[in-house]
């Protein structure tokens, strides 16, 4: 069975609380979620019962970006799950929760190779250290962050995989986030470096992610 995007949630943000309530999408048990969180200080970042995080990584010290999985169970999709930090600093936070079914249904779904991160100094462009899957069938998923809202995430070039944007969400005017998502499949081969611009009204220093997903 094949790994396929199912759906990405509503972006939350806050600059007024130190958590972030994210609803889930509309999704089946064991749908594979990915929580993506963006935030503008270094504080780490507790998750609900049942999340793992597997990306933790700063970009100085405007910039931390957190990534967790879950496998959903009963109750799961529309749910609200909220993840924490110590201290409200009166800045921006945000979040998303996107799923993707397929996957294998015990144990880790994300691929054995850890996922690589590109802590970028300020631009319109995103760059993505390249990612080797141990999965011969693999599935790559690409997350960006950005520290501005006022931008548009352009396509991801090159081929194995052949990235499809899936979501593209900005915090609203003032608070300054975007995060971006797409996946693809390849053949197991080392993606290569890749990146994709910004039409941006503003550079600003961001984050790319790749990491790949276990079909079931």
């Amino acid at each position: 069975m094949p790994v396929s995007f199912v759906a990405a949630g509503v972006l939350a943000s806050t600059v007024t609380l130190p958590q972030l309530s994210i609803i889930a999408p509309t999704l089946s048990v064991d749908d594979i979620m990915i929580a993506s969180i963006n935030a503008k200080d270094n504080q780490v970042w507790t998750a609900p019962s049942g999340w793992t995080k597997f990306v933790e990584v700063n970009n100085t010290t405007a910039q931390r970006v957190t990534l967790a999985w879950k496998r959903a169970v009963a109750g799961d999709s529309g749910a609200t799950f909220v993840f924490t930090v110590p201290t409200d600093n009166n800045i921006t936070y945000a979040g998303l929760i996107a799923a993707w079914s397929g996957a294998i249904t015990t144990g880790s779904p994300l691929d054995a190779t850890a996922a690589t991160t590109s802590a970028n100094t300020s631009s319109d462009t995103v760059t993505y250290a390249t990612f080797d899957p141990t999965e011969v069938d693999a599935f790559v998923i690409a997350a960006g962050f950005y520290n501005e809202d006022q931008t548009t995430a352009n396509g991801i070039g090159g081929t194995n995989p052949t990235f499809t944007k899936r979501w593209d969400l900005e915090s609203a005017t003032g608070t300054d986030t975007s995060i971006f998502g797409y996946d693809g499949s390849s053949d197991g081969a080392a993606t290569g470096a890749r990146s994709h611009a910004t039409t941006s009204m503003t550079d600003a220093i961001n984050v790319g992610v790749l990491f790949g997903m276990i079909a079931a």
